[in-house]
């Protein structure tokens, strides 16, 4: 054997061995384990001691659930968090129509890709006679999901 044909064999080696060294690597390099996306989060706001949903805030809600359908089809989980404060009236009960009222409207307009959970959260009262804009609020949380859980490179 020429020296010639034993250094293009040594070389075709070599570099068999470097391709199937490199493949384990290139495998777990396309997904570093599961990951999670930052939740995508809405904030529906509601007028003192209401839970009537305002026809624009209506309007926003199903803007917001459209991209995030279309960005995000699958979904891990889907929060709605009512809130109230003591300063208003049945605060307890009006924490709870106000996500159930949200809820209705997101379920209606297409956001199902998840197991939803509805909450409460009531703030204490404060000396101002009148809520703060974040006790008449509604949360809806979404966590994004990826395809065979993997998130990296999205």
């Amino acid at each position: 054997m020429s020296a010639l044909n034993m250094m293009t064999r040594i070389a075709t080696v070599a570099a068999s061995i470097a391709i199937s060294l490199s493949l384990p690597t290139l495998a777990t390099a396309e997904c570093r384990g599961s990951q999670n996306l930052p939740s995508q989060q809405f904030f529906v706001s509601f007028s003192q001691n209401s839970f009537e949903i305002s026809e624009s805030e209506q309007v926003k809600l199903n803007q917001w659930i459209s991209k995030i359908n279309s960005r995000y089809p699958i979904q891990n989980w889907i929060d709605v968090i009512g809130s109230a404060s003591k300063n208003e009236v049945n605060y307890d009960l009006l924490a709870r129509k106000r996500a159930t009222e949200v809820a209705k409207i997101a379920i209606g307009n297409g956001l199902i890709n998840a197991p939803f959970q509805i909450q409460t959260e009531i703030y204490s009262a404060s000396s101002i006679a009148e809520a703060t804009s974040d006790a008449r609020e509604v949360t809806v949380q979404v966590s994004p999901g990826c395809p065979d859980n993997c998130c990296d490179g999205m």
